[in-house]
């Protein structure tokens, strides 16, 4: 147990101390005894952290392990870090003010490529080294997972092991098998024989780690509470997991293709944990969790039961972003009546064929008919999801979305909306080539290059219609450790050194330090971003089996070349290579 009195004190001096207090409402109580002491840990702030429906589930699946107690740390702000410091204080986990350096695992949620010197902004105030060959027998181990781990190499001298894909398959396995043997270097051996875990101190180059990924969802752990955090987190609310993977298949989206299968759990699942959720958390918004929710067989019948469940009490339910097609809009007009909500779509591209060379498989007619009924439908609030320098672009491609956005702006009338103005707004990516898609061999833009672009946009657009865009030299960086190597460690060391940390937030992220990090390890940025990869070449994630084969994303590069699509899943199968190892793909759901 941490010194609380101390603790207290420093709290006096920090804004938020909520952040940093626990003893939240369904909070986990710690065991006694000689249990193993785990900290899941998210390299953000709290309010980021708490929304994170993975951390939510492994917090208390951990818990619920006779032997392991689950403590949750979160990256201090600066006004807090700054406390820490003077008062020669370690990060202290929330629920007993544990320093982390006195706990057996620190197991890091790792969701973004630029958390990295977050990761080590927490190491160093817990005073564990950086390096994973510098820790000795009386340090943590330092566990990672999540979706980033798909390309562990840029790491693999920082953490001690990693978790490759879905971790409530593997780590109650993990946690017994440290508690026969509580040596860490025995350990670390013996959870290298375990499928879906890498060690890179054990493992060589020629290794290959097959992702895990949870085979029946109506049969995996999910809790029947969530921790009610004191201040309001980014997403605070009851969410749902509805499924997992995504059947659309567009060739950018790294998500869509590491959580292949689609696993869908059945409506009477999803309605028993919803209802349990409201009950135990007190929240009046449920949200429908997945990649593509409108895109799971149950949806109508499952928006429609917790709508007649839970209407009378004023619990609304959420989706996070609709298909545009009109069953979307069907889902939509339900949930109008609970309350007035902005819709969000993801045309992605402007032009027709760059839709069809990223596989979205929509046309504008269905765009604009879908828009059209949602105007009729009294929705005078839209988000769309643009994305910029994928792989075939042309300068007419991006003026493309110009032409979209005004054709959809000047096809709203005020008058039929009694008055009503339409807010249109439109938020525009950089594309970044990840590991393990088809787009995965393509070289990235240069900065200059999307900051052209984005002129382009600037002047191409009426002011009238809202336009943000993602920083361009935050998203060359990105894209440099999405697809880099084992040189990255050092960087992101010497990125750290010189005072790197919250880079995913753009009030935080210094390029020039950045480059100079790279310059300083005799690297650059474009080396790494803008590579291309040849479709035979050896590339530093292939140590890494996701399921889908290395051939497909081949064959749907080379589609995206000729611009030609690809079903969904649901509709035919393209031998991805998933159902080859693992058997059918769990399409059916029951009522």
């Amino acid at each position: 147990m941490g010194d609380t009195n101390r603790i207290k004190d420093i709290l006096k001096n920090v804004m938020k101390p909520s952040r940093y207090t626990g003893g939240e409402f369904n909070e986990e109580t710690m065991k006694e005894g000689d249990v193993i002491n785990y900290a899941l840990a998210f390299p953000d702030t709290y309010e980021v952290g708490m929304s994170h429906l993975g951390m939510k589930i492994l917090y208390h699946l951990l818990n619920g392990m006779p032997n392991v107690n689950c403590e949750r740390a979160f990256a201090p702000q600066d006004d807090m870090a700054e406390e820490l410091r003077k008062h020669d204080m370690p990060l202290f986990s929330l629920e007993t003010y544990r320093s982390l350096r006195d706990f057996d695992f620190i197991g890091f949620s790792l969701q973004y490529e630029m958390c990295m010197t977050t990761v080590l902004h927490m190491l160093s105030l817990s005073d564990i080294p950086f390096w994973r060959e510098d820790r000795g027998t009386d340090d943590p181990i330092i566990m990672a997972g999540g979706s980033v781990t798909v390309n562990p190499i840029p790491y693999n001298k920082i953490f001690d092991m990693f978790v490759i894909g879905e971790a409530e398959e593997v780590l109650p396995e993990l946690m017994d098998l440290y508690d026969t043997d509580r040596n860490r270097e025995a350990f670390l051996k013996a959870a290298a024989q375990v499928e879906g875990v890498y060690v890179p101190s054990v493992h060589g180059k020629d290794a290959r780690i097959r992702r895990l990924y949870v085979k029946d969802m109506d049969k995996a752990f999910f809790p029947d509470k969530f921790i009610v955090p004191f201040t309001e987190a980014i997403f605070d609310r009851a969410a749902v997991e509805v499924m997992r993977g995504c059947p659309r298949g567009c060739r950018f989206c790294q998500a869509g293709m590491i959580y292949r299968p689609v696993r869908q759990k059945n409506v009477s699942t999803l309605y028993d944990q919803a209802e349990k959720l409201i009950a135990s958390t007190g929240y009046n918004e449920i949200s429908l969790s997945s990649l593509s929710t409108t895109d799971y067989m149950g949806c109508e019948k499952l928006v429609n039961d917790l709508y007649d469940r839970f209407a009378s009490e004023k619990t609304t339910v959420n989706l996070p972003s609709l298909r545009i097609d009109a069953f979307s809009m069907k889902l939509a007009k339900k949930l109008q009546t609970t309350r007035t909500i902005a819709l969000t779509f993801a045309p992605e591209a402007g032009s027709q064929r760059m839709r069809d060379v990223i596989n979205k498989n929509i046309t504008e007619d269905e765009i604009m008919a879908t828009l059209s009924e949602a105007f009729a439908s009294g929705y005078n609030k839209i988000k769309l999801y643009f994305m910029i320098g994928l792989p075939y672009e042309t300068d007419e491609d991006v003026l493309d979305i110009c032409r979209l956005l005004k054709k959809i702006y000047y096809s709203y009338s005020t008058a039929a909306q009694k008055g009503k103005p339409l807010m249109l707004s439109a938020s525009v990516a950089c594309f970044v080539p990840k590991p393990h898609t088809p787009f995965e061999f393509f070289p990235q833009d240069s900065a200059e290059e999307f900051k052209r672009k984005i002129r382009l946009l600037l002047d191409g657009v009426p002011k009238k219609i809202k336009l943000s865009y993602h920083e361009p030299d935050l998203s060359i960086i990105e894209g440099a450790f999405a697809r880099g190597d084992e040189r990255l460690n050092d960087v992101i060391v010497s990125a750290y050194n010189k005072g790197c940390i919250f880079d995913s937030w753009t009030d935080h992220f210094d390029a020039g330090k950045w480059e100079e990090a790279f310059k300083d390890c005799g690297l650059t940025i474009s080396e790494f971003a803008e590579r291309r990869f040849g479709y035979d070449e050896s590339l530093p994630w292939d140590i890494i089996d996701i399921g889908v084969s290395k051939a497909f994303l081949v064959k749907e590069a080379e589609k995206a070349e000729r611009a030609e699509t690809t079903p969904n899943c649901f509709e035919k199968c393209s031998a991805c290579g998933i159902s080859e190892k693992d058997g059918k793909c769990r399409f059916e759901i029951q009522d």
